[in-house]
Parts: structure tokens; sequence; C-alpha cells
């Protein structure tokens, strides 16, 4: 018997070996979509990043919000077919926190489409305003995965060591209510996510990074994860989702400022029926979400307003599908998207009486790099 077994479990072994081997040759299933990673010319770090000061660890544990980028470091990240490099300063976030020339001060919470992933540094969307801004300077506090609770703390934890008198938050419509379901479970009960990994969970990340696990993962999401993603907002993510709108509208208004919440569509908002999405009615749930902001807006007194409009006919006037502005298979916005939505917010403080800009006309690609030939500054 014991001899069976371990002939069964040897050639178990070899044939997961055989097939890794030959995912890994074809990709057949384009379990590495990233052109860039396949081309980089350095080590990469979690097959995504390259470091030039600092890592391994691209984020760091937080006592209050979950995590944080890791201070003080720089690295390259490979996504899609493009390259980025990316600085992180000494509170864990993109970009300084006050300019030379003493410009006023405007804070800008979200998730990672503010911290501006697969945007270079001249490119994120506060990158593009501080730049065009005669007067102002707007500070980066975007930390990708974090939801609207997240962006309150963090509000919390900065405001008094930011003069400002203006809050821009943008709500991601796809994940922020999920990723607020996520954090209150993580709050009420640290175990369920922890940033120091059982021995279990070592395990399964380590089969994850296999292309045999990630096929049996494709086949778990397809079988058990849909029904994790209603395609309406669920009484816990309205309920706290408002909760962070009350309490983060309240503290900026105890500061004296003024809170401006933009909401940022999904790709899966703009490409085909035939395609897979994120959600079986993401236009559905995007729509609902709007909604709870806009009645946000009535209850608690901030201002709203709706993205999707402008990145439909900013790509109308361009001749090109809206869904291009986004990444693919990443699907943040690419840095035209970001060039579109920064154009808005330029437009809307200006009207406003908040700033004076003076933008670019055209999309300027300010700072490239070439996958292949990567090296530090």
């Amino acid at each position: 018997m014991f001899k069976n077994f371990f002939l069964i479990a040897i050639s178990a072994l070899v044939s997961l070996g055989v097939v890794e081997i030959g995912l890994r040759l074809f990709d057949p299933l384009n379990f590495e979509p990233h052109i860039s990673r396949k081309q980089a010319n350095v080590p990469l770090v979690n097959s995504e990043n390259f470091f030039c000061v600092g890592g391994p660890n691209r984020r760091s544990p937080h006592d209050i919000v979950y995590s944080r980028e890791t201070p003080n470091q720089s690295y390259f990240e490979f996504r899609n077919a493009t390259v980025t490099f990316i600085e992180i300063n000494e509170h864990g976030f993109r970009g300084d926190f006050s300019s030379d020339d003493d410009k006023a001060q405007i804070i800008v919470l979200g998730d990672s489409f503010t911290r501006g992933t697969l945007a270079d540094e001249t490119e994120t969307i506060p990158a593009l305003l501080s730049m065009w801004s005669d007067d102002s300077h707007f500070v980066n506090l975007g930390t990708g995965g974090h939801g609207t609770l997240q962006h309150a703390l963090t509000y919390e934890e900065f405001k008094d060591q930011i003069p400002h008198d203006i809050v821009l938050m943008f709500v991601f419509n796809r994940n922020d209510l999920v990723d607020n379901v996520r954090f209150r479970k993580w709050q009420d009960n640290p175990s369920t996510r922890s940033q120091n990994p059982t021995f279990v969970q070592r395990v399964k990340r380590a089969v994850g990074k296999l292309y045999v696990g990630k096929l049996i993962l494709q086949f778990k999401q397809a079988l058990f994860d849909r029904e994790l993603y209603p395609s309406v907002p669920t009484e816990t993510e309205q309920a706290l989702f408002f909760e962070s709108l009350r309490d983060l509208t309240q503290s900026i208004k105890d500061q004296g400022a003024r809170l401006i919440v933009l909401s940022l569509p999904d790709i899966s908002e703009f490409i085909g029926e035939d395609t897979v999405t994120f959600r079986d009615d993401p236009i559905g749930y995007a729509d609902a979400t709007r909604a709870l902001i806009a009645q946000g807006a009535d209850e608690y007194g901030y201002t709203y307003v709706n993205l999707k409009p402008v990145l439909v006919k900013f790509s109308e006037d361009l001749g090109i599908p809206t869904s291009s502005l986004f990444g693919s298979p990443d699907h943040h916005l690419q840095e035209l998207g970001n060039f579109a939505v920064a154009s808005t917010v330029a437009q809307l403080l200006q009207d406003e009486g908040v700033s004076v800009f003076d933008p670019d006309v055209e999309f300027v690609d300010r700072t490239r790099f070439d996958p292949s030939n990567v090296a530090c500054p």
C-alpha cells in the first residue's frame, strides 16, 4: 500500500511538473500577459518590481489603515507593455508634501488611481495638477487597495500636518465599497488579514505563483467567487460608505476646508458584453454607486463630480474608444486617462476660484522608460 501511494504521489508530482513546464513555455492561457516583464533586463521582485532604493517589500503594515507603501524607496514597476518609475516619500506616498515656491496645498485622497499606477512621477493626476497650477500644490495621499474608510483615516492622520482649504477624494466605482468591507473585517479582527502570514498562507502564496496554481485559482474563481461581487452595493457596503463620507466631511469642515468627491468609472463600463468583467452588471453597480455619492452630497454637503461623461467626451474628441484610456491587462488609467481627469479637475477648480492653471493643450509624455533597458537614475 505504501509503495502504491508513493508511486501515485511521484506520478502526480511529475505530471504537475510537466504541466507547469508546458504552461511556462507556451503560456496558452496567457498567465503572464505583462509584456514588459518578459522584456525586463533586471531581476524582478514578485515578478513586478525592481528596486533602486529600498525593497524587497513595497508595502509595510500600518496599525491604523492596514498597510501603506514603505517610506523612502524608489523602484520600477513593470505592468502591461510599460515600465514606470516610482518614488515614495518619507510618509509612504508619491510626490512631495509641499512645493519649493510655497504654493497653497490641496490634499488628494484615493486609491491606486490617485497613487498613479501605470504613470510615471510626472504623469499622475496630482503631479499634473501641481505642474499646471500657478498657486497650488496637490499632495498625493493615494494608496493602492484602500477604500473610503481608509481615505478618511488617512486624512485624520495628516490633516494637521498639511495646511489646506480644499480636499479632493477620488472614489473608484469598481471596488472601493468592497475594500471598505474588507477593511472593517480587519479592524474587527486583525487576524483575518495578517501582515505576517502563517505557514499555510505562505504555502498558498507560493502555489499561487506557479502556473499550475494560477490555473487552479482561475477554476476556483469561476466556480465560487462570482457571488462575492453582486451587481448592486450590499447594505453593508452602503452603510460603511456613508459612514466614511459622513466622518470625512465633518472632519474637513472642522478644519475649515471643503470636500470635492469625484467618481472614477471602471473599464468594464466601456467594454463589450462578450468580455468577462468584474461583475455581471458593472454599469448597474457603478450607477448605483454614483447615486450613493450624489445622495451623500445632498446629506453631508460636499461637491460631487461624475467623471464618466468627462472620459467619454474626451475619447470621442480624440476618436478613440473610451476603454483605451485604461491599460490592459492592468486596467488602471493610462497616462492619457490621467491627463483627461486632471484637465477636468483643473477647469473645475479654476471655475470655483480655487486656483489658476495653465494646462497642456494636448497630452505630453514627459517621462518614458524602456522595459528592456532599465537603469536607476
